[in-house]
């Protein structure tokens, strides 16, 4: 139930956040946000340093809170984590996500050389792919070192910070990403109708857990006309 009021709560608050940067006009005070959510100030206060650490805001003493209003134009930030399907959904795609092969494997040499593990070591695998309004959009491989267990279910909700969560016992706390422009080998072909010389971009990830352990590698394959990637960050001379 809580965990339903907090998700509530950002939704709202990123509801009033567009509605600021769209109308290029100041966020509510703390104390207003606070009485208009339902919550305490203190909680608004720890949100809103959130969106400033992430960019989408500035603060400035006796002047207000202001919207990063070029954020808007930025719908997939490769600065960010976040589940592609509700990211899709969104940024106005209809979305159908394919579970193309979920299972028990061991780690080959390239993800092993990222997760700084030994090659052939047992790792859940799966192979998630992205519709959006019935196109093929995104491709997704997923591995995460553990040893074999055969008391967990992995649904079609699959996701994969929740299922490091039940293999590795510790939440991912920072991923690192690599973009690459690649040309699809066959299976790729077919998995996202494209043709061989049609560009693709490539993002792998590492997520790692707050002491350092490596704990997941993704291997995500977009198609090129789909949504722009970007990143937000501050300028640093500011007066």
């Amino acid at each position: 139930m809580e965990h339903s009021r907090s998700d509530e709560f950002d939704r709202e608050l990123e509801r009033i956040w567009r509605e600021a940067a769209t109308t290029r006009s100041p966020l509510p005070t703390e104390l207003e946000l606070a009485k208009a959510l339902g919550v305490s100030r203190p909680m608004v206060r720890e949100a809103l340093v959130k969106l400033e650490a992430q960019g989408l805001i500035a603060r400035r003493a006796h002047q207000g809170t202001f919207a990063n209003v070029v954020a808007l134009s930025v719908p997939f930030r490769i600065d960010q984590s976040y589940e592609l399907t509700e990211r899709l959904v969104q940024v106005g795609y209809e979305v159908k996500v394919d579970v193309v092969r979920a299972e028990w494997s061991t780690l080959r040499n390239d993800e092993a050389d990222d997760l700084e593990a030994t090659p052939g070591m047992p790792c859940f695998r799966v192979v998630k792919r992205w519709l959006a309004n019935g196109r093929p959009l995104i491709l997704a491989e997923d591995v995460v070192p553990a040893r074999r267990r055969d008391d967990i279910e992995f649904g079609d909700e699959y996701s994969i910070f929740e299922s490091v969560k039940l293999l590795r016992g510790v939440p991912v706390e920072w991923e690192s990403a690599k973009l690459k422009p690649v040309l699809p080998d066959s299976a790729t072909q077919e998995l996202l109708a494209v043709g061989p010389q049609e560009p693709l971009l490539t993002i792998s990830l590492v997520g790692v857990s707050l002491h350092g352990e490596r704990l997941y590698r993704g291997h995500e394959t977009h198609v090129a006309d789909g949504p722009e990637y970007g990143m937000v960050r501050r300028s640093t001379r500011r007066t």
